[in-house]
């Protein structure tokens, strides 16, 4: 029988993974010798995966995107053909990866589908050494994450993002940056910016059915330039409640698998949901098909 790994966090989305710790184990005891470990601090997921990967022939990640964002690092530590195969149970506030990958909300349901799954090459991004399989972000909205406390994340859920995606409204600030790639190169003032591999950014922002793929070897890079007039915000909010883009002149949106971003000045960054520091000139790239995942 082969031997599976699981990882979870058990204070992510309203203790949602650790309510259903049983139901989960039992889950993939029918199909897999199994273990689980909980994970008691940040990092924990990366350090449990790297010391015990090698006993295993897939692991499992659970909790937020965060979690799996630890695990995936671990992983992607390997060479590409000893990297085993990678479960996703999304059991976190937001779940953007579960989101793109189609999962449903409850782990019950997710569980069910699972186990009819087949492993499917998943590209992941690098934001110089980090890597990250959701999203990297700066500017308004980003900090609700990993500004917004554990404790009223499991008490609102969703909404504690919302309470913090407010609070940026009052202090929206624009970086000078120019972005050099092959599809595009702008200099210009902005106050969002993001590339994601995912459906959702900022919690707000989300592009048309079918434009993300997690396997094309892009991502989706969306750029919102500073609003000087209530026009231009207007412009804005149209261009994101019709999830169309094309446009709109303060909004710049293309694909990529590689793209510089320099700044005069560091910036804080958000890597899928957490704050990884700040950072200046940065080179953003994708690594097509470097993991495998059930989805």
């Amino acid at each position: 029988m082969k031997k599976l790994l699981i990882v979870m966090n058990p204070v992510s989305g309203k203790l949602k993974g650790v309510k259903n710790k049983d139901l989960i184990e039992r889950s993939f005891s029918e199909i897999y010798d199994t273990r689980l470990m909980l994970t008691e601090r940040k990092g924990d997921g990366t350090r449990i995966a790297a010391e015990n990967v090698r006993d295993f022939d897939m692991i499992a990640a659970c909790g937020g995107d965060g979690t799996i964002n630890e695990v995936m690092e671990a992983l992607l530590a390997l060479p590409r053909e000893e990297r085993p195969p990678l479960y996703c149970i999304p059991a976190g506030t937001t779940n953007l990866l579960g989101d793109t990958l189609g999962f449903p909300k409850q782990i019950p349901e997710t569980l069910s589908l699972l186990r009819d799954t087949e492993p499917h090459p998943f590209d992941v991004g690098f934001f110089g050494d980090i890597c990250f399989g959701s999203v990297v972000s700066f500017g308004a909205f980003t900090d609700s994450s990993y500004a917004t406390s554990q404790k009223l994340k499991n008490t609102l859920g969703y909404g504690a993002y919302v309470f913090g995606g407010a609070k940026s409204l009052f202090n929206i600030k624009d970086y000078h940056m120019k972005i050099i790639s092959d599809e595009v190169e702008v200099e210009d003032d902005f106050i969002f910016g993001a590339i994601s591999n995912c459906n959702a950014v900022g919690g707000i922002i989300r592009f048309q059915d079918g434009t993300v793929q997690v396997n094309d070897g892009v991502y989706e890079v969306m750029l919102i330039k500073k609003i000087h007039s209530i026009g231009s915000f207007f412009d804005v909010f149209r261009a994101v409640t019709s999830r169309d883009y094309s446009d709109c002149p303060s909004v710049v949106c293309f694909q990529t698998d590689k793209i510089r971003i320099e700044t005069p000045i560091k910036l804080p960054w958000t890597i899928d949901g957490e704050y990884k520091g700040d950072f200046s000139d940065i080179d953003i790239c994708i690594e097509k098909s470097a993991l495998d995942l059930y989805y």
